[in-house]
């Protein structure tokens, strides 16, 4: 009995080793395991500080929204949580909306009707809920947009498309944090309807124009507000502003970004002038033949212009520039700083004429 004993107990010993073995495969599994998830959770808390645009390489929609997602923060004038999510249409009556991370070290394209204008403060909820004052840089109440900036660096940031480009029946994305500080985004594909059109908006004794905004086929709801259209590389095409219930096309603010990106106290030039693109020109004049050209249907009482361009003037020009559409005057200007000159070609009935304009700073007297 004890040889039999004595002669299994190799058996056994192998036994319990093989099973230490496993034991041991095991717990470093566990470990392992263990490790990823606390890796996963500090990648999602640190993503926002790659310092790397979010362009995606693989496109699915899945994909695009949760790329795209670390770049379209919660914008608000408030300055604390857990408040918007019992509140009835909070982003109506609370002021929420969305904003769009468009450099790395904290530029974010908003709603004028989010943020407020120029020199005001707002609030800007990165997704791994930390939360910056921001404060606003820039900002266009009539094309309800504006430029914010919060004190971070190294931000996963969106690159811009060229809106120029774009036609009718384009598919877009709209993805956006409808209510703020809980994240809760919405993502729906949209389609272009209408592209470089003029809104003349009339409330009360006060009349604003919107040039050049673009139409989809969906109704910007308030949750939309401060949205991102994307392309399926997850390149920004414009902001979405339910006020207007439209898109305004970024290529209205790529040079306002870009200065501010050189200098943070840039200052716009203002030439004051609004009205309506070559496209409509053949119902408003009608013997009008050429194709370039911007109808002149309101001046501000402030623009350096002032009783030397007149309503129903058509600019064709502003220095060697040829103009078709307001985006393209407005881009010209965006280059430009106050007390710059500027050469004004404009028809008159049958006489063409020449201005010479010196471009005041934006007075933002709202």
């Amino acid at each position: 009995m004890y040889y039999e004993n004595k002669k299994d107990k190799p058996y056994g010993i192998a036994l319990i080793l093989l099973m230490l073995v496993v034991i041991i495969v095991l717990l470093l599994s566990l470990v392992k395991r263990v490790e990823n998830n606390y890796l996963s959770l500090t990648d999602s808390k640190s993503l926002e500080t790659t310092g790397t645009d979010t362009t995606v390489s693989d496109f699915s929609p899945q994909n695009l929204a949760k790329n795209a997602g670390y770049s379209v923060v919660g914008v608000s004038k408030l300055n604390e949580k857990n408040t918007s999510i019992f509140v009835e249409n909070s982003e109506e009556k609370l002021g929420m909306g969305s904003g769009i991370i468009l450099s790395s070290n904290g530029l974010i394209l908003s709603n004028y009707e989010t943020t407020g204008g120029e020199g005001e403060t707002c609030f800007v909820t990165l997704k791994n809920g930390v939360i910056y004052p921001a404060d606003v840089k820039w900002a266009n109440y009539d094309l309800d947009i504006s430029i914010i900036k919060i004190s971070a660096e190294n931000l996963l940031f969106l690159t811009s498309g060229d809106s120029n480009n774009v036609e009718i029946g384009d598919k877009f994305y709209i993805l956006s944090n409808s209510t703020g500080y809980e994240f809760n985004e919405t993502f729906n594909e949209v389609l272009i309807s209408k592209t470089e059109t003029t809104l003349k908006i009339s409330n009360e004794d006060k009349t604003t124009y919107a040039e050049d905004v673009i139409k989809i086929n969906l109704d910007i709801l308030p949750i939309y507000n401060g949205g991102a259209i994307l392309n399926e590389n997850g390149e920004v095409f414009g902001i979405a502003s339910s006020k207007l219930n439209s898109i305004i096309p970024i290529n209205r603010v790529k040079n306002i970004i870009n200065k501010l990106k050189e200098d943070e106290n840039y200052k716009e030039a203002y030439l004051g002038i609004h009205g309506f693109d070559n496209n409509v020109l053949k119902y408003l004049v009608s013997d009008y033949s050429l194709k370039i050209g911007i109808y002149v249907e309101k001046i501000d009482e402030q623009s350096p212009v002032n009783g030397e361009v007149l309503l129903g003037d058509i600019i064709t020009k502003i220095d060697d520039y040829e103009l078709s559409t307001f985006q393209e005057l407005s881009e010209y200007l965006y280059l430009k700083t106050p007390k710059d000159k500027v050469n004004l070609t404009i028809i008159r009935g049958t006489k063409e004429i020449n201005i010479e304009a010196i471009l005041k700073e934006n007075p933002r007297l709202l």
